[in-house]
């Protein structure tokens, strides 16, 4: 058998990979469960920050067309930020479904709540602001 040469790296390197896969384990999108409903045809996940995100299979590309026995062979991967298939070789990244799925949605209404938060820190830029003479005006030249 042919020896397979890896690439070297330091102690540090593997001390800062090892951190990462423990941070990927503990997200709030990283899966504690997987599981497939057949009734409803959907994709059940329970998420570490212990909320359950149902997802019709139907809606999913990789998946759509598969029988009810491959699907219920789901399993979660090692680092817990994806779905593996392995009888019919599809692996789909759970962050990546959940932005795919929802994404547009989720993110405008994420900007709306983090830009309507009062923090210490733009309390004090508007204020800094507001010495200089605040925004400037906008201008309503006729063009």
């Amino acid at each position: 058998m042919a020896k397979v040469a890896v690439a070297p790296y330091s102690e540090k390197e593997h001390r800062a990979a090892i951190t990462r896969g423990k941070q990927t384990k503990s997200a709030p999108t990283a899966v504690v469960r997987a599981s497939f409903r057949s009734e409803s045809n959907s994709l059940v996940l329970d998420l570490q920050n212990e909320v359950c995100v149902v997802l019709p299979v139907h809606q999913i590309v990789e998946l759509s067309g598969r029988s009810p026995e491959e699907l219920a062979a789901v399993e979660i991967s090692p680092l817990r930020d994806g779905l593996l298939w392995r009888s019919i070789d599809v692996a789909i990244s759970v962050p990546g479904l959940l932005t795919d799925l929802f994404g547009s949605a989720v993110r405008s209404q994420l900007g709306t709540i983090g830009g309507a938060r009062l923090t210490t820190a733009k309390a004090r830029a508007a204020r800094k602001n507001g010495t200089k003479g605040g925004r400037p005006r906008v201008s309503s030249k006729a063009s």
